[in-house]
């Protein structure tokens, strides 16, 4: 009986043991993570004709499977003061001299910016060649999702109500349809927190149409369905969350 006892309290050891040994970086292991992120896009297709270049920010929710495979769910915001043909806004509010008269009988102050964002599902797949451990390498990801952007139009103490309150979206060209993207790139996560990152590519392409009834500067309302493009650099910080086998065991 004690021999058996043993045998059963040295095999728990060894299993136990083992256990404790595994870690991502030695072993693939499952890993959820949250990411902050940045990137510049590169705008391109129908989207071109609005906006420049633009920023964008974002946050993504990944979990990584001991085999290798990646979902997630990623958020990305717009941002940028690059919008494009800006003498064509407001023509049917202006004066001769192309200004906004505002409530005080004063030129009005306007100011334009991009703003949106990209919303997805992403599945993706992580190599572990070039790399310092299982868990890091180059990875690719597909994802698909909603992406919505507009014009963002400033008055400084709304003091012209030509542009105020629903004045607003007869020139906002609010903007939206689903997307889709690819994504290249590299993920590294080291012994510790702070030298989490991922770096890549990515390409996206979103099925847009402009969403208000009435556009106050155009003149052919019936608008076609858009293919806006978007090339970006991207760079990321991971938090990962890592399960950690207990430091001491007990038997009775």
């Amino acid at each position: 009986m004690n021999r058996i006892l043993l045998f059963t309290l040295i095999l728990n050891s060894f299993f136990f043991n083992a256990l404790a040994q595994i870690s991502h970086t030695d072993s693939s292991i499952f890993i959820p993570s949250l990411g902050a992120n940045y990137a510049f896009h590169v705008v391109g297709g129908d989207m071109a004709n609005t906006f420049g270049n633009h920023h964008a920010v974002g946050t993504d929710l990944t979990f990584k499977f001991k085999n290798q495979i990646i979902l997630g769910l990623g958020f990305e915001y717009y941002f940028s003061d690059h919008v494009l043909n800006q003498d064509s806004y407001f023509q049917d509010i202006k004066n001769s001299k192309g200004y906004i008269i505002d409530g005080n009988g004063m030129y009005a102050e306007v100011f334009l910016y991009e703003r949106g964002f990209n919303l997805q599902g992403f599945a993706g797949y992580q190599f572990h060649f070039w790399s310092p451990n299982p868990n890091s390498g180059p990875f690719i990801q597909v994802g698909f999702g909603f992406m919505q952007y507009h014009v963002r139009i400033e008055n400084p103490g709304f003091t012209a109500p030509q542009i105020k309150d629903n004045y607003l979206k007869m020139y906002d060209r609010l903007t939206n349809g689903s997307s889709i993207s690819q994504f290249i790139g590299y993920r590294f996560l080291g012994n510790k927190n702070l030298t989490n990152f991922y770096l890549g590519i990515e390409f996206t392409q979103a099925f847009t149409q402009n969403r208000r009834s009435y556009n106050a500067d155009f003149t052919d309302q019936n608008l076609k369905q858009q293919l806006d493009l978007l090339a970006a650099f991207k760079v990321g910080w991971i938090i990962p969350f890592y399960n950690k086998a207990p430091k001491a065991y007990y038997y009775y």
